[in-house]
């Protein structure tokens, strides 16, 4: 009986993992749909306005207007001076902007950096070190370095940094004096 029961059990068994063993096969997937693209509207960029051409106008007097006559004096009225004429109207043409003029040769422009160095050099000899606070002695100390780097580019031939390393070590000399 026992044989039976277990037969019958594993009948079961067998029979009910053959019921589910079917596979599955997957849906066929369905097509996205891709909506069409917007409409491209391109705007032509806005030109960038010119500056008007520089004007150069003419002075233009005003005109003159004849004397008033006045009429036969009278010993209680009041006799004003004639007024002077009003100066012509003048309209400034646009002012250029300042610039450094730059010099035109190399030996002018170490010329420019020597002068330079002189005056941050002499600046410097008339600073009391001693005197200075921390800040300032640190300046000094950067003055100092720079002093040296315009040196040594003027004898290497780079005037561009010679001219630029001296400007700041004049200023930076001159503001120790103050």
């Amino acid at each position: 009986m026992r044989r039976l029961l277990f037969v019958a059990a594993m009948l079961a068994l067998a029979s009910g993992g053959c019921a589910t063993a079917r596979a599955k096969t997957p849906a066929a997937p369905t097509a996205l749909e891709v909506p069409s693209p917007p409409p491209r509207i391109i705007v032509p960029p806005d030109p960038e306005p010119t500056p008007p051409p520089p004007t150069i106008t003419e002075v233009t007097p005003k005109p003159q207007t004849p004397p008033r006559r006045q009429a036969a004096a009278r010993p209680d009225a009041k006799t004003e001076p004639p007024r002077p004429a009003e100066p012509p109207v003048v309209t400034a043409a646009p002012t250029a902007t300042l610039q450094q003029a730059l010099p035109t040769t190399a030996s002018e422009a170490a010329r420019q950096v020597r002068e330079l160095l002189t005056r941050a050099k002499e600046d410097l000899k008339r600073v009391n070190y001693a005197a200075l606070s921390a800040d300032a002695k640190s300046q000094y100390d950067t003055a100092s370095r720079f002093v040296a780097q315009a040196d040594q580019a003027l004898k290497e031939g780079n005037l561009v940094f010679a001219a630029k390393v001296a400007d700041k070590a004049a200023g930076l000399a001159a503001s120790l004096l103050r």
